[in-house]
């Protein structure tokens, strides 16, 4: 082996970085015995190569872009399980807990829960065309009344009066059902509030405060749907026509939080799976999260093989230099060619940007 492979950095079981992430990635997805096995050595060994965020990062991602609807209760079972995990963590040393078999089972039963978990396919947001930012588009399209949901979060002293237009539009197709047309608008929105933004420095759609406490941001479009979608969720559960109270509030709650752990994509995610709860579960036979784990006695005894895969894993020395492993874990392989700041111009499109923009700022 030459020095320049040497010096690479290594996972605990010798693999690059990059390799290990998208093995557990691919076999968080795959069906049979053989992945199962895959998904829990990959698991362990990036976990205890100092690869926990990275490890909660990639299962947040999978869970947002592959379950979504399909099991809105999986973003209630991780938020608990993951802070356990970081619970854990701040009461022992690393390497004390990676032999503690409370830490291996946190970590074996996420992997073993969400690949049993069904998935969907992924939404494709629908285009949202040059042309609707110009002056005067909205106003000529508009055709929606204010609901008694919007009177009550719009507020004058803060919020622009295109919130108010186009929220009504926003509330008129999730009432008709209109997944396509209800991301059509909040898409619209943000991408009008970074075209603002470019136009006038710190200039924004909506200044009132409805940020959580603690957040450096005190106003933005995304806390006006949440508001917005907080309200609508309320009126469609006094009427028995959603039961999702704990999941919907866990997600809206990620969204306002700013978890470093979720990223642009999976919060253009959050709002996909929030806007399906709002447009689709009332039309369900049972309105309410179906439950997360099939087969209890099935799950159990796989989680009892657990710890046989840390063993395996803990067997090798940790790696030499943390902070070298993770920045490959964090680059995912990848030498980037472009200049700085290329990267955002070309590569994500005004929404995307505005997703990041807006919580880079918090």
């Amino acid at each position: 082996m030459n020095t320049e492979e040497e010096e690479k950095p290594r996972t605990r079981c010798g693999y690059e970085p990059h390799e290990a992430l998208r093995a557990l990635e691919s076999s968080l997805g795959q069906a049979g015995a053989v992945s199962t096995g895959r998904a829990l050595h990959f698991a362990a060994d990036i976990v205890t190569s100092g690869g926990i965020d990275v490890f909660v990062r990639a299962i947040w991602d999978f869970a947002f872009s592959h379950i979504g609807i399909a099991s809105p209760r999986i973003f209630v079972y991780l938020k608990k399980r993951i802070e356990e995990i970081h619970d854990i963590l701040k009461r022992i040393p690393d390497e004390q807990a990676y032999t503690s078999e409370e830490f291996q089972i946190r970590i074996g039963e996420i992997v073993l829960v969400v690949r049993d978990a069904p998935t969907r396919t992924l939404v494709t947001w629908p285009k949202v065309g040059v042309e609707t930012h110009l002056e005067g588009w909205i106003r000529a399209v508009a055709a929606a009344t204010p609901t008694a949901v919007l009177n009550k979060v719009w507020k004058a002293e803060g919020d622009s009066p295109l919130l108010r237009t186009g929220g009504a539009e926003l509330c008129k197709a999730i009432t008709d059902g209109s997944l396509e047309r209800a991301l059509f608008w909040i898409k619209w929105f943000f991408e009008e509030e970074a075209k603002l933004k470019k136009e006038i420095k710190g200039a924004s759609l909506s200044t009132y405060d409805r940020a959580s406490p603690g957040s450096k941001q005190k106003g933005g479009v995304g806390f006006f749907i949440m508001a917005l979608y907080a309200e609508m969720y309320k009126e469609l559960a006094d009427k028995q026509l959603v039961r999702m109270h704990e999941e919907f509030q866990c997600i809206l709650h990620m969204w306002k939080a700013g978890d470093t752990h979720i990223q642009g994509s999976a919060r253009k995610q959050i709002l996909t799976i929030l806007t399906q709860i709002l447009c689709e579960v009332p039309r369900w036979k049972v309105p309410a999260a179906p439950p997360l784990i099939k087969d209890p006695v099935a799950m159990s005894q796989a989680i009892r093989q657990v710890p046989k895969f840390f063993r395996e894993v803990i067997a090798y020395d940790p790696p030499k230099s943390l902070p070298a492993i993770l920045k490959a874990f964090r680059s995912r392989g990848k030498v980037s060619k472009l200049k700085k700041g290329e990267a955002v111009e070309t590569k994500m499109d005004a929404f995307d940007k505005a997703l990041d923009d807006y919580f880079s700022r918090q």
